[in-house]
């Protein structure tokens, strides 16, 4: 009995030693993760069930809006979904939703920070009522042939209104030059509350009604280095003014 033991078990070892048996060993355990890592695809363990807003700064776009955007995504495997295509998604509708960071959490989570833009800037032009961003950049179109209504609309917003279009390809068209206006005056503490544009000429009234005048077209940075000199004395002498025109080389100001 015990040759006939001692037979098998060299039979056994032989049979152990042969390459295919030891190759197979080797990567039979790499065969069966593999294995059931492609059932866990079968079953939907990666799909795409939850997103989290936690960590946006959200003031006007809700989470329940962000998953009306993001329908489309649940259910799709979360190895073989593309972050820029969310991102773009994101972009594309809504105007106020100015930078998005996705990180996927396994097994089925995304992590959405969205940071919006801040709506500063109010316009009329061309019969339509726009919103404008901080940076200038459209954040929607209000109304349309609606000048009272958009004017109602005004809240905290600097409301613009021109006899030309204030809108360019989605941005500001004279965003550099009213934030400089607003950052010049703002150190002498006028606060800009409004401006009209026609034909170029700006017409800013600031939250007391006093209106300062620019040529929005022609030599502006001379024009805002006239600001300082002139409000320098006026704040010296105490001057109550309702108007000052900067386009000429020496300012012409209306006394109350």
């Amino acid at each position: 009995m015990n040759g006939s033991n001692k037979k098998r078990e060299l039979v056994i070892n032989k049979v152990k030693r042969f390459p295919v048996i030891v190759f197979l060993k080797r990567i039979l355990p790499l065969l069966v993760a593999i294995s059931l890592f492609f059932l866990t695809f079968l079953f939907g363990l990666w799909n795409v069930r939850e997103f989290d807003y936690s960590g946006s700064e959200l003031d006007t776009v809700s989470s329940s809006d962000l998953d009306s955007y993001l329908t489309k995504y649940i259910g799709e495997n979360i190895f073989l979904l593309s972050i820029s295509d969310v991102e773009k998604k994101l972009f594309d509708s809504n105007g106020y939703i100015k930078e998005v960071y996705i990180k996927k959490v396994l097994p089925w989570k995304l992590e959405i920070n969205i940071k919006e833009f801040k709506p500063t800037y109010l316009g009329y032009s061309s019969d339509r009522c726009i919103l404008f961003a901080d940076t200038g950049k459209m954040i929607s179109e209000i109304c349309k042939e609606c000048e009272q209504e958009c004017l109602e609309k005004k809240t905290t917003e600097l409301y613009l209104v021109s006899d030309s279009s204030l809108e360019g390809n989605g941005v500001l068209i004279f965003y550099d030059e009213i934030s400089s206006i607003q950052r010049v005056l703002s150190e002498f503490e006028y606060m800009v509350d409004s401006i009209e544009i026609s034909n170029g000429i700006a017409r800013v009234k600031d939250i007391e009604g006093q209106i300062f005048i620019f040529d929005m077209t022609y030599d502006f940075d001379t024009q805002l280095g006239r600001v300082y000199i002139v409000c320098q004395k006026i704040d010296e002498d105490m001057i109550k003014f309702s108007s000052l025109d900067l386009r000429f080389e020496r300012p012409v100001m209306h006394l109350e």
